[in-house]
């Protein structure tokens, strides 16, 4: 079964909601709030993109995490060594242990995992055609950040440079299509092969955290490999209410 190594121990992960739609309440005070739903949908070509040796894959989008606060919390620092949590979360599309060592250190933080495709009944990748969706209330100040693996890469992830605001200046909520914030990462944790068809990626991988050691640091992706532009892969949406 395609990237049936894909999710692990996601379910046992108490801190934290699974599921294609489930609500965090966030205190708003005196502040103008709203209430934010983002669709993530895989938009890719039912015939797959074309990889090195000629074949075709599916592209694909593992499980994921995202966090709204008032604090500019990174899941990493571009040019420094990833993190256990981020190098299982590129390798392996396992949302976590990034989620716990977060909320260890930035104390009383939202956060989620996405993790079931919309209308599915279980957690998986997400497959063409398919969405994650996810809702929370945030308010003035608050920013939203997320991460999710590209599935058919040794370490590869989409999230974007830096939190998004989710008020601008003159208090109005973000809404419609914020596709471009999000870029490939590199996590540096894992030498690269072609993707869709390296023997270390995550769908053929014998287990989970196996692979050569890069031990590089996190940078937006240069291997000399072919990737689609974001845009023909991935639509991701934000609606306020």
């Amino acid at each position: 079964m395609i990237f049936r190594r894909f999710v692990l121990g996601l379910t046992g992960a108490a801190i934290l909601f699974a599921g294609s739609t489930a609500v965090l309440q966030v205190s708003a005070g005196k502040k103008r709030s709203a209430q934010f739903t983002v669709k993530i949908e895989n938009i890719g070509s039912a015939d797959g993109l074309a990889a090195a040796d000629g074949s075709r894959y599916p592209f694909a989008l593992s499980p994921g995490l995202f966090i709204v606060n008032h604090k500019k919390q990174w899941f990493f620092n571009e040019g420094s060594k990833a993190s256990a949590g981020l190098e299982l979360q590129a390798e392996d599309g396992n949302p976590e242990a990034l989620s716990k060592s977060l909320l260890t250190k930035v104390g009383s933080v939202y956060m989620g995992i996405f993790n079931t495709p919309a209308g599915a009944d279980k957690p998986g990748p997400l497959l063409p055609g398919n969405s994650y969706e996810f809702s929370f209330e945030g308010s003035e100040g608050m920013k939203l950040n997320l991460i999710a693996m590209y599935g058919q890469s040794n370490d590869l992830f989409y999230a974007p440079k830096t939190a998004l605001d989710l008020f601008d200046k003159a208090g109005n909520p973000l809404n419609g299509d914020v596709t471009e914030e999000l870029l490939l990462w590199d996590a540096g944790t894992e030498v690269n092969q072609a993707p869709g068809i390296g023997d270390e990626q995550a769908p053929r991988q014998k287990m989970a955290n196996t692979g050569k050691a890069e031990n590089g640091v996190v940078r937006l992706v240069n291997d000399g490999f072919t990737y689609p532009n974001t845009k023909d892969v991935l639509r991701v949406t934000i609606t306020a209410k």
